[in-house]
């Protein structure tokens, strides 16, 4: 699975470690210092390179291509402006936000079983 990183403005180098808990959240794998040099590139990369080793974007993408079903199962059941409905398309909004950030594609969702119209 390719990872990119989605770049920050410059000027956050000082800051690399709150960058990381903004965009990972509380479910950043910790950081040997040795690793950490301040830059949040280097910093990122090596979070992106953890969830990589620890499998966590196969599982994320694998979340989200179920969240993706879910919604769809929603509408179809509810409608698509259904409070229902929306309560799942807000909760798929955070998945696919990480998956952006994480650089995973709407191929590999689908390959985790997405019913993505192509």
């Amino acid at each position: 699975m390719a990872t990119t990183m989605t770049p920050l403005q410059p000027g956050t180098e000082a800051a690399a470690q709150v960058c990381a808990f903004a965009i990972f959240g509380t479910d950043i794998p910790p950081v040997d210092p040795q690793d950490y040099d301040g830059s949040w590139r280097i910093t990122l990369h090596v979070i992106a390179e953890e969830w990589v080793g620890e499998g966590r974007l196969e599982r994320h993408a694998a979340r989200t291509a179920t969240a993706i079903n879910d919604l769809l199962d929603t509408q179809r059941l509810f409608g698509e402006g259904s409070p229902e409905a929306r309560t799942a398309g807000a909760a798929l909004k955070l998945l696919i936000d990480k998956c952006r950030i994480y650089g995973i594609t709407t191929d590999e969702l689908r390959r985790h079983g997405a019913q993505l119209q192509s």
